[in-house]
């Protein structure tokens, strides 16, 4: 996946990410709402060079600044059963948070979902109190489904509510932020 919105290139990982994949892994803002444990810089490297790429793992790099920001990661829905659907989780760079960025970036992944990957739904899991995430999929049109109570053991061994969104090919609105111009 190679997809160019107004603000941002969304690309496969490359080798030369680890040291922006890593100032994001190990910040508290990151690893809070993650079910992630923090890495050092070389088991970031490592990560990175085995999703080099990936269609699965896509970066969000700025474009005029070169750097990346933030990532998707697309998985299987395995809470479906005999429907082509996806399953994505993100985390943005804290320095570029509530600026749009996600929703842009989101936008575009969820087109190609449905365009290219044939998707029929995507869904995404959002820890119970991430509020700036939970509004990015509100924005894009997802319905909560509903909420898996203590779900995931997270960072610092804090036990998260799990709210389950989705959203329907035929929900799905596109908007100016689908691609670049």
């Amino acid at each position: 996946m190679n997809i160019q919105t107004h603000r941002l290139t969304l690309r496969p990982p490359r080798a030369a990410d680890a040291d922006d994949i890593y100032e994001m892994r190990s910040s508290e803002y990151v690893l809070r709402y993650n079910a992630m444990r923090p890495m050092n810089p070389q088991e970031t490297a490592e990560m990175v060079l085995r999703d080099e790429g990936s269609p699965r793992t896509v970066y969000l790099e700025h474009k005029s600044e070169r750097k990346v920001i933030g990532a998707i990661f697309l998985e299987d829905d395995d809470l479906r059963y005999g429907v082509t659907s996806l399953c994505f989780s993100y985390y943005l760079n804290q320095a570029y948070a509530s600026h749009g960025y996600m929703t842009e970036a989101l936008s575009a992944v969820i087109a190609h979902c449905f365009d290219a990957l044939c998707a029929e739904v995507v869904s995404a899991r959002v820890f119970q109190g991430n509020i700036a995430s939970m509004r990015v999929l509100e924005t894009l049109g997802f319905t909560r489904e509903g909420c898996l109570r203590r779900c995931v053991k997270g960072y610092g061994g804090v036990v998260y509510d799990d709210t389950l969104f989705s959203l329907l090919r035929e929900e799905f609105v596109r908007t100016p932020f689908d691609a670049a111009p």
